[in-house]
Parts: C-alpha cells; structure tokens; sequence
C-alpha cells in the first residue's frame, strides 16, 4: 500500500504535467482533427504514413536513404527543360534527412521515422510556445494556440518536411534568449539553420533581441549578439561545407534552386502581385491571411507599446522575424513556396496575448476552412 503522502502526490503531479502541456496536446489534437476530417473528406487516410509523403517530401526522405548528388540536368533529366542548370536533391537542406537516417538504423522505415519527427516536433513547438505564452491569462493562450494549430498553411508541420522541425528549434531559441542563454540559443539558432534556408533569419532576430535592451552597448553585449547571431549563420555555412563534400560544389543549394526555380532577387511587391494573380483562390487567400496575421502582430505590437507592456521579444518578433519571414519569400521569387514558408511565421502568434481572446479566436475561426481547403490541396498533390 502507498504511503498517504505517494498518493497525494499523484493528483499534484498530474496537475503539473496538464499546466504544462494540457493545452498544447489539445490544440495539437485540434490540429489533427481538422487535417483529418480534411483528409477522409478528399478520400484519403491521415493516420496512414503515406499521406504525409508529397513532392519535396520525398525528396527529404530520398536524401536520407541514397545521400546527395547534384550534376548537369542534361545528365540527371535528358529530357528536362534546362539541360545546362543543376539538377539533383541537393537543393533541400540536411537536418531532417540527417535525423531520418538515425532513426532508420534502428529498424524504422524512411517514412514512419519523418512522420515520427514531424508529429514529436509539431507537438514540442506548441508546448514550448505555450511556455512563451506564459504571463497571458487562459484565455488568451487558449486562443493563441488555436490561431497556432489553425494556421492555414500547418499541414505541412505533420509531413515530412522540416517545418515543425525548424519551429520548434526555433521557438527553443527564443525561450533560451528570454531566459540569457546565450551560448544555447545560438546553438540552437545553428542547427535550425541547417534545417531550412530561412532560419537564418533567426540570426538578425537575435542580434535585436540582445541590442534593444536601453544601455551602452558595451563590448561584451557587442560580443554575445556577434556570437549569437554568428552561430546562426554558422549552421548554413556548415550546410555549404557538407555540399562541397557530397556534391564537390559548395554552392549546389544555390545553383538548383536559381536554375531550376528561378530562386534570386526579384521586386517583393511584384512577386506579391503575380502570385495573387496567378495562383488558386485557396493559396492566394493563403498569402493574404499570412500578410494579414504579419500585420495584425504589429498593430498588437503598437498596442502593447502604447501601453508600456512590449518586451524585447515583442519587438524582435513584430519589428524583425515577422516581417522579414513575410518578405524574403517573395524578394526570392515567385517559385519559392510561400505557403510553405508561412509555417515559420507561427512566432508572430506570441504578439496575439496583447488583443483580446475573441479577436485572437476570431482568427483562429477565419484560418480554419482555409486550413481544411489547403490539406486537400496538400493531399491532392496540388501543392508542392
């Protein structure tokens, strides 16, 4: 028999472990409802690995059995468009590929081991975000976890791609920034690097996070945000290293992705224009929430100011990631996924706890269909 005090213990340490994560697991659930009743609707099985496996999610899972090669499209696809580009897997970055192969040396096929990784970081990403929601009334995290389960683009956050991956490395790094970590979150800023291309925003994000503080900004502060945000982009330089090992060409990411994507420096506004006009009405509306969720974290962001209650992370995130997030995909192009990137832009949902809850699960209400009509598109192969 357990003594009185084991059996008092139970309940508390219940108790614990739902505070902890009791909401996060039911907005990840909330997640998976929508995605599946979205997946039996355009008839197919969500529970089952396959449907999580499209286009570039293949090719993630592809480097993870065969590793990279990269060589002359004339060579790799004789009958593809653009004989005298690059051509290969090499265009997708390493970390997701990488963790993939660790878990099938241990009797794992390539795709229960992505799903396995997707589906453990896009639960570890809500829970870690609820931690950063933390000073916010229920309500309030309540909301801002639906906008976060909802969003329109997350059915990317259960395939085998890495964007829960990079959320949760990326929101881990915050969290180490709030608490002055410094030499953790850069590490982590690095490895989210080597996960996808646009995590290395992280690295001018985290230099604002530790230079916006008021005070002189001494030698040493100088130092810790050049360390911070060059562990960052440490983790693409590293990226480039294992390309010119595997490939012999360290630029290969950079040559497929402009020769066969059309991935450069294009006019955002430009991009912007062509997209709306050129994509389905479902992935247009996508843009136009994502550009609307950016914009609405600002204005959350100016009330906060005005009424004195912004912290540093308030301001990295509305003034810096956010923006940037929003923009970079369209200053590289209309072939870059927009949709896809728009994952990263979950942070920005922190800014939310400074609105009141019906706007925030207004929000979240108004991302739902669009969620549910991109899961058919994603199933549906329509997305890439």
């Amino acid at each position: 028999m357990l003594p009185d005090r084991d059996i008092a213990a139970r309940p508390s340490r219940l108790a614990g472990i739902w505070s902890y994560a009791g909401l996060p697991l039911l907005a990840y659930l909330l997640g998976h409802l929508l995605h599946g009743v979205a997946a039996y609707r355009f008839g197919f099985d969500w529970l089952s690995a396959d449907s999580r496996i499209r286009w570039d999610g293949g090719i993630y899972l592809g480097i993870a059995e065969t590793g990279y090669n990269a060589g002359l499209c004339a060579q790799v696809y004789p009958n593809g468009p653009n004989p005298d580009g690059l051509c290969g897997n090499a265009g997708w970055f390493p970390l997701l590929p990488f963790l993939v192969l660790v878990l099938t040396k241990i009797g794992l096929s390539a795709a229960a081991a992505g799903v396995l990784i997707a589906e453990a970081c896009a639960l570890g990403m809500l829970i870690v975000l609820w931690r950063l929601l933390a000073p916010a009334r229920t309500g309030v995290k309540a909301a801002c976890l639906a906008v976060a389960a909802l969003l329109p683009s997350g059915v990317y956050f259960h395939a085998t791609f890495p964007m829960s991956l990079v959320m949760l490395l990326a929101l881990v790094m915050f969290l180490l920034l709030v608490h002055g970590r410094w030499v953790l979150a850069g590490l982590a800023g690095m490895v989210a690097a080597t996960a996808y291309p646009l995590a290395v925003l992280l690295a001018p994000a985290a230099v604002v996070f530790l230079l916006i503080p008021p005070g002189r900004w001494a030698w040493r502060r100088l130092a810790i945000a050049a360390y911070v945000g060059g562990l960052t982009g440490a983790g693409v330089l590293a990226v480039f290293g294992i390309m010119q090992l595997t490939t012999g060409r360290w630029d290969a990411y950079l040559a497929i992705q402009s020769s066969n994507y059309g991935h450069g420096v294009h006019d955002p506004f430009a991009t912007f224009r062509t997209l709306i006009e050129s994509q389905p009405t479902t992935v247009s509306a996508e843009l136009v929430f994502s550009t609307g969720l950016v914009l609405l974290a600002v204005a959350a962001l100016v009330v906060a100011a005005v009424r004195r209650r912004a912290t540093v992370l308030d301001w990295t995130i509305g003034a810096v990631y956010g923006p940037l997030l929003l923009i970079t995909p369209l200053v590289v192009g209309a072939g870059q996924a927009q949709f896809r990137s728009h994952t990263l832009l979950l942070p920005v949902v922190l800014l939310l706890r400074h609105l009141r809850w019906p706007v925030t699960a207004a929000l979240a209400a108004l991302g739902s269909p669009l969620a549910f009509l991109m899961t058919g598109l994603f199933l549906t192969r329509a997305l890439v």
